[in-house]
């Protein structure tokens, strides 16, 4: 044979883990998780802090989808014309699957000059070929599940920039306080140990020392990975016109809601679906009855 070839490809291993655990541990560290560190109680002989970290998975009450349109012509006034035309096509054919015009926002966002070069022989010379116009539609919806639609509906228009998903939850004041209230339950219930297995008296009033309030939103907890496909090619005759064809790496994304793992409590824990994660972090000081 004029050239040999040897191809290896490793992947068998990666296939055995996904079946275990999922493809995603590809790009993670497989070393043992680190301790966590022993939380210091006392601030002084008289005094102590209890901390409790409680977490609540919401479902958005509702939701906001951003469509990316652009449109380039020789003219602004004719790109602007036809991002318009086609803009108020895809509206009336989203108002026709149940969504109402007043949840319907259209933001300019940039209009840019197009430059291309006029060549002479050795000369090129720049100018100005065209304009672009670009716009957004931001549509508010509360079935997560008509995203999809809207999608092939945009697509009819071509339009196919989906730029963002925001998600949104309508009283974050309420959330607060269920999460604030199995915080203090949560203390009280660390309270009762700790005075059981020291056997001191506390003072009757106590005082909040700090605390912590966020929410994580989908977009901060998607993750990636690209698919972990080993090969070898080689050429031991070192034929210079010997070529090579890989196969297409794919990246894939992922919900991965917070892990569970630092939390007292977590209420809502099992979903199915992308949820927004609400974490409260809350102290509070006793005073020792000495």
């Amino acid at each position: 044979m004029k050239n040999m070839v040897v191809l290896f490809v490793l992947f068998a291993g990666n296939i055995l883990f996904g079946q275990i655990s999922g493809n995603s541990i590809i790009d993670q560290n497989y070393n043992s998780p680190k301790q966590q560190g022993i939380n210091k109680l006392y601030l002084s002989d008289t005094t102590f802090v209890i901390q409790a970290n409680v977490l609540m998975n919401i479902i958005a009450d509702s939701y906001a989808a951003t469509f990316g349109v652009s449109e380039s012509s020789p003219t602004l006034a004719e790109a602007n014309t036809k991002i318009d035309k086609r803009i108020q096509e895809f509206l009336s054919a989203l108002t026709k699957t149940g969504i109402m015009e007043n949840d319907i926002y259209i933001d300019m966002t940039t209009q840019t000059q197009i430059a291309d070069y006029k060549i002479t022989g050795n000369y090129a010379e720049q100018y100005i070929s065209g304009f672009e116009q670009k716009k957004n539609v931001i549509v508010k919806f509360t079935n997560i599940y008509d995203l999809d639609k809207m999608l092939i509906l945009a697509s009819e228009y071509g339009i196919y920039d989906l730029a963002k998903v925001d998600y949104i939850v309508t009283d974050i004041s309420k959330i607060y306080s269920q999460l604030f209230k199995a915080a203090v339950e949560v203390i009280n219930e660390k309270k009762e140990l700790y005075v059981m297995a020291t056997n001191v008296r506390l003072l009757p009033s106590s005082q909040i020392y700090g605390e912590s309030f966020a929410g994580y939103y989908p977009s901060q907890l998607y993750k990636s990975y690209t698919a972990n496909i080993s090969s070898e090619v080689i050429n031991y005759d070192y034929d210079s016109k010997f070529k090579r064809k890989d196969l297409r790496k794919n990246t894939t994304y992922y919900y991965d809601k917070i892990n569970y793992s630092n939390f007292d409590k977590v209420i809502n824990p099992v979903v199915t679906e992308p949820a927004i994660g609400y974490v409260l972090t809350l102290q509070i000081k006793y005073e020792i009855d000495k």
